[in-house]
């Protein structure tokens, strides 16, 4: 087996897929499952208390070792996208993994086609044995095309071997899936004990053993093999007599449901498996399956509860790293294993361990977001913060339990002792988390302190030193969120804002903005996809405030746009839902245009038939001014905004309106009547806007277009109220 294929080795042992964590780790809950491929980091780029556990350690992690991190591409053209957020990005997950699913599917196994051919395997048959292993779990999964390449390669080197029996142990070898007929099928082959055909044979009868279960047959094969001389033999025996421990020791660690529960390891069994890793490591420190070994210890210390080694282990591996897909993985398992325990497994919090600073630092900053005591973890205060010091201070990583100090100070808001410890800088390192994370810091503090002035200074100083891009669309978002708490929303558009962020300035137009502003931006915005962000707000908002005269004149605005959208990332702002014609409305109510609808109303603002056909506009072409598309990934800035205006039409009140009205033609009214009933149609939630109508209201409605309009067409038409 290959010395790489950590993962397989550790699945094989027991127990958890890979990608189950992701539902309930220590985050911090998203769309996107954290450690796939596709998946993009979804946190700002600080150090903080309310990022997902595992982000804090990959940015961390990955900023020491350089790797690219999976963060928001450079491509992205923030003044005419709105793609640029931190918050899960699911869409481009599907499409990464509709890619990665189609080109896996192509990908042929090179090295092991040609092994075969050289030993005279068939393709077909390696075909064959991909599909009849392919989705195994447990320790059949480690049963793999890889495993198969190994000993393919071990044949190879093996000079005593002749071509026939390297051939038949080949094609024995694609046999083995822990059956009593693959058993015998291998037994058959008959190579005498002290020749090495027989030592190749009696690993591939143990191997079988081992994936039947029969862990005791195993056991005493890979010990007698691993005293042998074929060098492969012994090295990959020793390692199996650890693999065949760990599986004896989970047996009946799983319930009846596949629930797992370390609780029921066999710890004898496991204490013997490691054992057996540590002889493997201390005779082949870098051998085939040495990082597997190390990977292998790491669920050894998990089955036996032995976290403080876990811990140490784990912060090892991961310092140790050689790729980012690597330390991903690693993570993935570390928080799954051991940061969120408590979540994944019911199990009592992981809090600290004394060699292991980096868990210790991230795992404080999770128990930091509640401030309440709840008896299953303890609260972090300074007198906390001083019992984990000497954790930090033996790691020396001594600036990060500082670092914990001062958000512990922010928290208990002792203002002061941030602003005196943290000092604006001059210049920012490209790659210091952790110098980029104090300055936040400093600026968050003044804006908890209501010191606007000072905060949009601290941003804007920020802005002219970050050199990198995530930084930037992060202190993009505090400067906004700065501009809009204290009054200055404008200042968001004006011509040398260096908030460029089409997803921020979106926000603000749509919840924000006066119909002033929005005319401003629909005339000098900063891109064609601006000026239609503007113009659908300003249009849907003059529609529902009324102000019919305004609309008219507002409609001829689009002759600034250059280059009318027709992306569907801007499907919430499609200008030409204002073409509406009235062929659309309810069969048997003619309505006229949407423009003839509000020229009528600017003359008689109470029409009745107009009224009605407003509310058809809205309900057939569901227009309103929707921030779904913004609504995550704005960091203070959405807080900043909260509500807004509202955006949403009150189809209610138009029909009430007519309703109410004592000139309303009985065509109108009754079409009133039935549609303020059919609001509640069918859940009984109110789908018009407005405030609800009790059940007696709905009740009245419905009785009276039964009585004053029976047998009229929306009479007929409706059979109950709800």
């Amino acid at each position: 087996m290959k010395h790489n294929n950590v993962l397989g080795w550790m699945l094989a042992a027991g127990s958890v897929g890979l990608f189950s964590q992701w539902a309930q780790a220590s985050s911090d809950m998203g769309s996107c499952p954290w450690s796939a491929k596709g998946c993009l980091i979804s946190s700002p780029p600080v150090l903080d208390i309310g990022n997902d556990t595992r982000d804090n350690l990959l940015r961390l992690l990955g900023e020491k070792k350089a790797f690219p991190l999976p963060v928001l591409p450079e491509s992205i053209d923030v003044v005419h996208s709105r793609n640029y957020y931190f918050a899960p990005h699911l869409s481009e997950w599907y499409d990464h993994m509709q890619d990665e699913a189609a080109q896996d599917a192509s990908v042929a196994e090179l090295p092991l086609a040609m092994q075969a051919r050289q030993i005279g395997v068939d393709d077909a048959l390696l075909d064959g044995f991909r599909q009849q292993n392919d989705g195994l779990e447990d320790r059949h999964v480690s049963n793999t095309l890889e495993s198969v390449e190994q000993f393919y390669r071990a044949l190879l080197a093996e000079t005593s071997l002749t071509p026939e029996q390297r051939q038949s142990l080949a094609l024995a070898r694609l046999k083995v899936n822990g059956s009593a007929e693959a058993q015998a099928a291998i037994a058959a082959l008959n190579y005498p004990e002290n020749t090495v055909a027989g030592q190749f044979q009696h690993y591939l009868l143990a191997a079988n053993q081992f994936y039947a279960g029969d862990y005791a047959a195993a056991a005493t094969a890979f010990t007698a093999l691993s005293a042998g001389q074929q060098p492969w033999l012994a090295e990959t025996a020793a390692y199996m007599l650890m693999r065949t421990g760990l599986n004896r020791s989970s047996a009946n660690a799983s319930g009846m449901y596949g629930d797992f529960d370390v609780k029921n390891i066999d710890k004898a069994a496991a204490t013997e498996a490691l054992n057996q890793a540590q002889a493997y490591l201390q005779k082949w420190p870098d051998g085939l399956y040495a990082e597997s070994a190390r990977g292998m210890l790491r669920r050894i210390n998990w089955y036996l509860e032995g976290w403080d080694s876990l811990a140490q282990e784990s912060e090892q591996a991961l310092k140790q790293a050689g790729s980012v897909e690597s330390l991903i993985a690693l993570i993935a398992e570390v928080d799954d294993k051991l940061l969120s325990k408590d979540l994944t497994r019911n199990e009592a919090y992981f809090l600290n361990a004394p060699e292991a600073p980096l868990l210790t630092f991230t795992q404080t900053l999770r128990l930091m977001r509640s401030t309440e005591c709840d008896g299953k973890a303890p609260c972090v205060d300074r007198a906390y913060l001083e019992q984990i010091k000497p954790i930090f201070d033996r790691g020396q990583q001594l600036p990060l339990w500082q670092y914990l100090t001062l958000l512990l100070a922010e928290q208990k808001q002792d203002y002061a002792t941030v602003l005196d410890a943290i000092k604006p800088v001059e210049s920012l390192p490209e790659h210091d988390i952790l110098a980029f994370s104090q300055q936040v810091l400093y600026g968050d503090v003044l804006m908890d302190q209501k010191n606007w002035d000072a905060a949009r200074q601290h941003w804007l100083h920020l802005l002219t030193i970050a050199k990198d891009k995530e930084q930037q669309q992060m202190l993009q978002a505090m400067l906004a969120a700065t501009l809009v708490n204290s009054g200055q929303t404008g200042q968001i558009f004006a011509a040398d804002s260096p908030v460029t962020n089409l997803r921020y300035r979106s926000l603000v137009l749509k919840k924000l903005a006066t119909p002033d502003l929005l005319r401003q931006q629909v005339k000098e915005g900063s891109s064609s996809e601006e000026k239609t962000i503007a113009l659908h707000t300003l249009l849907v908002k003059d529609l529902i405030a009324g102000r019919y005269g305004d609309w008219l004149q507002d409609k001829a605005l689009g002759s600034h746009i250059t280059q009318p959208l027709v992306d569907n990332s801007f499907s919430d702002v499609d200008l030409t839902v204002f073409n509406w014609t009235g062929e659309k409305a309810e069969p048997g109510y003619r309505c006229a245009s949407l423009e003839q609808t509000v020229s009528t109303l600017n003359a008689r603002s109470d029409d009745p038939h107009a009224l009605n056909c407003l509310g058809e506009f809205f309900r057939t072409t569901q227009a309103k001014v929707d921030s779904w598309p913004e609504q995550d990934g704005t960091l203070a800035l959405g807080a900043a905004v909260g509500e807004g205006s509202g955006g949403a039409p009150n189809r209610q009140a138009y029909y009430t309106q007519v309703i109410q009205n004592p000139r309303a033609e009985p065509e109108d009214k009754s079409f009133a009547l039935y549609r303020a009933v059919m609001c509640y149609a069918p859940s009984g939630y109110n789908d018009c806007g407005g405030q609800d109508a009790e059940p007696a209201a709905r009740k009245a409605w419905f009785n009276r277009l039964k009585a004053d309009y029976r047998g009229g067409p929306w009479a007929q038409r409706l059979k109950y109220y709800w």
